[in-house]
């Protein structure tokens, strides 16, 4: 989940270097990516061969123009990272890692890149096959009760695991015991009745930390960001704005993105998963049917032929043969419809326009495609449910109040141009209250934990 007032999907992404970045230490960032590619301080790719350079440089010089210009921008003259970017390690079709075409920072690609049948951040040895099968129980290498972790973080993993095949997982930045009671609550309460139903969501398989979504943590670039879905691999990474953000606000960008996940499990099967993989595209014909009566439509256009990649995988350059309609206009027109207003009405007033309100708009980013809005809406209905539950404890000037204070105080803190409200009524939300029931001591419970622990005073009765 992004802040800031944009709208649109992460595109291909301008490679200009922050000021903290030189190009001579790019290389060393790129390689330390790879140090924490599984869980903190995995084991590197072995070095390549003389043969494996002598290939690699011989396959980048027949690679399409495309490819060829977009590996060298990211890693310029240096054959070494070629062919970490281009290796499969078990010749199994899909590639040993992906990188992110915004300063070539590498991410997990093959989720068993040794092909030994054990997940690559369960295996101590990624790199090297062995007879090991998927452990039922967490190894050494991320498990935190061998790791001096606090007692309540460590059994927030292990229930995690043994119940939904979740793993909290440390690479680049550490976990707080906040962040992952709040991953908990929203996999256990907000999104109870999905779990409890199936237990494992196979689109959810890692909640990892990490400084930033780029190499450099002190690019503005990356500053906005909280969180990101990485569908490929089944991972949530969150970065140090979301670790550090309040309880709430953790809460709120979590189900988001977890609602992501739960998005993409409606077309999930392994010949999907296969195709995201290998050729960076999934088809989502059942979660375009569930937005359609809100609204949502797409139209097909002739894909660019520039996203089609062979010889490595850019993690953003993404097949997208269609566009978005909401209301039957084009996703851009609706960017300069909201941008005129935000000029007519300013900041102060912008969201609370009645425009916008009539449309149950939550924000901008809302309006970047149907996965953010179905998200966005996520985060209201939440918020509205938690408030709501405190409506018989608290007198009709106090709810008044503490809706006030919430909205300005903590979540405009975080997302000035995110107004949970505007939600208040949205059809989609009667959607929710069937397929994400959020009534009694669940809403309770986290109004009490999540609202009220930063409102102490806001409720005369609230906390009883």
């Amino acid at each position: 989940m992004q802040s800031r007032r944009v709208l649109g999907f992460l595109g291909v992404l301008a490679m200009v270097m922050s000021p903290g970045v030189q190009a001579q230490d790019l290389g060393e960032l790129q390689r330390e990516s790879l140090s924490n590619l599984f869980f903190r301080g995995n084991p590197l790719p072995p070095q390549p061969t003389d043969e494996e350079l002598a290939i690699t440089r011989r396959q980048v010089r027949r690679a399409r123009r495309w490819e060829r210009r977009l590996l060298k921008q990211l890693y310029p003259d240096d054959v070494e990272l070629w062919v970490y970017a281009t290796r499969d390690t078990d010749s199994d079709g899909v590639l040993d890692f992906r990188v992110s075409d915004y300063y070539g920072r590498f991410l997990e690609g093959d989720t068993d890149l040794d092909g030994d049948g054990l997940d690559n951040v369960l295996d101590a040895e990624p790199y090297k096959a062995s007879d090991a099968t998927q452990p039922m129980r967490l190894p050494a290498s991320v498990d935190w009760a061998q790791q001096d972790k606090p007692g309540e973080m460590a059994a927030i993993q292990r229930e995690l695991f043994e119940k939904h095949r979740i793993l909290l997982v440390e690479r680049s930045a550490e976990f707080t015991p906040q962040l992952a009671q709040s991953v908990l609550d929203v996999v256990t309460r907000v999104y109870g009745e999905i779990f409890e139903k199936g237990g494992i969501l196979a689109t959810l398989r890692i909640v990892a930390t990490e400084e930033s979504s780029l190499l450099d943590p002190e690019d503005e670039a990356g500053a906005s960001d909280f969180a990101q879905v990485l569908p490929a691999t089944q991972t949530l990474e969150i970065y140090r704005r979301g670790i550090d953000a309040v309880a709430v606000i953790q809460l709120g960008f979590l189900a988001h993105e977890i609602g992501h996940n739960i998005q993409f499990s409606l077309d999930y099967d392994r010949q999907r998963q296969d195709e995201i993989l290998r050729r960076n595209y999934f088809a989502a014909p059942h979660f375009f049917e569930l937005v359609r009566p809100y609204g949502w439509s797409i139209v097909e256009t002739r894909a660019d032929k520039r996203a089609e990649f062979e010889l490595f995988r850019p993690q953003y350059i993404a097949q997208q043969p269609y566009e978005y309609l909401y209301l039957e206009e084009p996703v851009e027109d609706w960017e300069d419809w909201l941008a005129a207003i935000y000029e007519e009405v300013g900041e102060e007033k912008y969201l609370t326009d009645e425009r916008i309100t009539e449309l149950h708009i939550v924000g901008d980013y809302s309006l970047s495609g149907p996965w953010e809005w179905y998200s966005d809406q996520i985060i209201s209905y939440l918020y509205i449910a938690m408030l709501d539950s405190l409506v018989d404890s608290c007198s009709p000037s106090e709810w008044s109040a503490l809706r006030q204070a919430f909205q300005h105080e903590a979540v405009e803190a975080e997302w000035p141009y995110f107004r949970f409200e505007n939600g208040r009524g949205a059809e989609v939300h009667q959607h929710f209250r069937q397929v994400y029931p959020l009534v009694g001591e669940d809403a309770a419970y986290l109004a009490r934990t999540y609202l009220l622990s930063i409102f102490p005073e806001a409720c005369s009765q609230g906390q009883h």
